[in-house]
């Protein structure tokens, strides 16, 4: 018979890729624990962590069709949940956590909620414009779902001390409340030499609308392109690109790659000489982490971003990469700019740092022996 303890590892919308970090944490732990993943609704593409998931809205159709429909399914979901007699729910997102939280209650198990970001801020109704009554309502739903969350859970844990902040303004209880940065796998990520050849690369890895700045960051590119010959590469979709591009028209050195494999971002970031995320104020809500900043310097690429939200919480100003004022686009440009012509001595001396302090302090192996703690603790 087996032994180890059962944890239900809950969610609303599972898709893999990119949401890694509900499954790894998991898959490091199997050893000390058995784990089952319960989805509202699921798109699995990549099952190499070998976690098994539940999937609530098993009936035909595309994701979207079907996450339309998982509101009907939170019902399943529970009995799914306590079918499988666990001895510690581990919702992540405090949205869409009421099928967690009755199972918890049922089986009278601690809960433990992670907040990673948008489920914090949906209940500070800080939106910068009018909302139509269809995002009020769902707002809202959001809203109560999270403070539900706030009040089952016996451990709350925020992917920043800047999400931590923000959730206590929106009624969590600090007594709860622990910072757990999610980590990043540093055996994946991890520095290979790269043929360089040509001009230094700029890279972007994110969504192209205004929460992420990438405007910000074509901006000082074009500035720096004619005393500073680079490579800008913009990895990810969204809204902005036919924007960025005809702000791009006739700039060939510019490129957009597109919605890349998680392999492909991987290479593309290896062959950088840095990575930008200009992360800012949008639509009321600030970068919770920002988990890139972690990966590329974990590959030995030193980073540039804004102090924003959670980002400075994810790298060593001057050591590993640096922060600039938020919106500052003309600190911006200088900080590429320097570390364009960083002499090749202190540049490699950033990258071992990088990586160091990756590895060191935010490796998926640390954050796992941390939540390995949080467990014990509660399930005693």
């Amino acid at each position: 018979m087996d032994s180890r303890p059962r944890i239900a590892v809950t969610t609303g919308a599972l898709r893999v890729p990119p949401t890694y970090f509900v499954l790894q944490h998991a898959a490091l732990l199997a050893d000390s624990y058995e784990f089952e993943v319960f989805a509202r609704v699921a798109d699995i593409r990549d099952d190499s962590q070998g976690v098994p998931i539940y999937d609530a809205t098993r009936v035909g159709g595309s994701f979207g069709r079907r996450s339309r429909a998982s509101l009907l399914f939170g019902g399943a979901q529970t009995r799914a949940i306590s079918r499988f007699e666990p001895a510690l729910v581990h919702q992540h997102f405090g949205t869409w956590s009421e099928p967690a939280i009755v199972a918890a209650r049922r089986a009278e198990v601690p809960m433990i909620t992670t907040l990673h970001g948008y489920d914090v801020f949906a209940g500070l109704g800080a939106a910068a414009e009018p909302r139509s009554w269809p995002r009020r309502l769902g707002d809202n739903t959001r809203a109560r779902s999270t403070q539900a969350a706030y009040a089952m859970s016996s451990r709350l844990l925020a992917a920043s001390r800047y999400l931590a902040d923000r959730s206590v303004e929106g009624g969590a209880d600090a007594g709860k409340l622990r910072v757990h940065y999610q980590g990043v796998d540093t055996d994946y990520f991890r520095p290979e030499p790269v043929p360089q050849s040509g001009e230094p690369g700029i890279v972007f890895v994110g969504a192209l609308t205004e929460l992420k700045g990438p405007g910000d960051l074509v901006r000082a590119s074009l500035s720096l392109a004619p005393r500073l010959p680079h490579r800008l590469v913009l990895v990810g979709e969204g809204h902005l690109r036919p924007e960025l591009e005809r702000a791009t028209a006739g700039s060939p050195h510019v490129t957009f790659a597109g919605r890349l494999a998680r392999d492909e971002v991987r290479e593309v970031m290896r062959g950088a000489h840095a990575l930008v995320l200009p992360t800012q104020l949008s639509e009321g809500r600030r970068e919770a982490a920002g988990l890139v900043l972690l990966e590329a310097q974990a590959l030995g690429v030193p980073v540039v971003t804004y102090a924003s939200g959670g980002a400075p919480e994810m790298l060593r100003d001057g050591v590993t990469g640096l922060v600039v004022g938020e919106r500052d686009i003309a600190a911006l440009t200088d900080a590429i700019r320097q570390l364009l012509e960083l002499p090749s001595a202190e540049y490699r001396r950033m990258s071992v740092q990088a990586r160091d302090f990756v590895v060191r302090e935010r490796s998926l192996a640390a954050s796992a022996a941390e939540l390995d703690t949080h467990y014990r603790e509660l399930i005693g």
